[in-house]
């Protein structure tokens, strides 16, 4: 019973993830940039997904940008990686999968624990 609870909170949760992807693609369209062909302001505001979503989408195996559903959002967050500053900034990714796994380890502990 408490494993089908979770499984039902983790599918309401992804969905409201995928509502609001949907917004934020909605934003982009036709654009290469939120503003338009320059990085802007929201790209840099937003720019963390660009890097962390694909990480977390590893870590749980749970996918959230596929191409297909969002074709604005996955080019988005190829031209916002391709620009040089931010592609020489990035955390290393090998790094920052290292680190979701150790929290989310850590959170489904204390979730059992519980």
């Amino acid at each position: 019973m408490a494993e089908e609870v979770k499984g039902k909170s983790k599918r309401k949760g992804v969905l409201v993830v995928i509502e609001n992807l949907k917004h934020v693609e909605k934003q982009l369209k036709g654009k290469k940039f939120f503003g338009g062909d320059t990085i802007g302001f929201l790209d840099l505001a937003l720019g963390w997904t660009a890097n962390l979503m694909c990480v977390y989408e590893e870590v749980t195996g749970i996918n959230f940008l596929d191409a297909e559903t969002f074709p604005q959002l996955s080019a988005w967050i190829e031209n916002f990686s391709d620009v040089p500053v931010i592609k020489e900034n990035w955390p290393p990714r090998d790094k920052l999968v290292l680190k979701f796994q150790a929290f989310r380890e850590k959170c489904l502990a204390e979730a059992a624990a519980k």
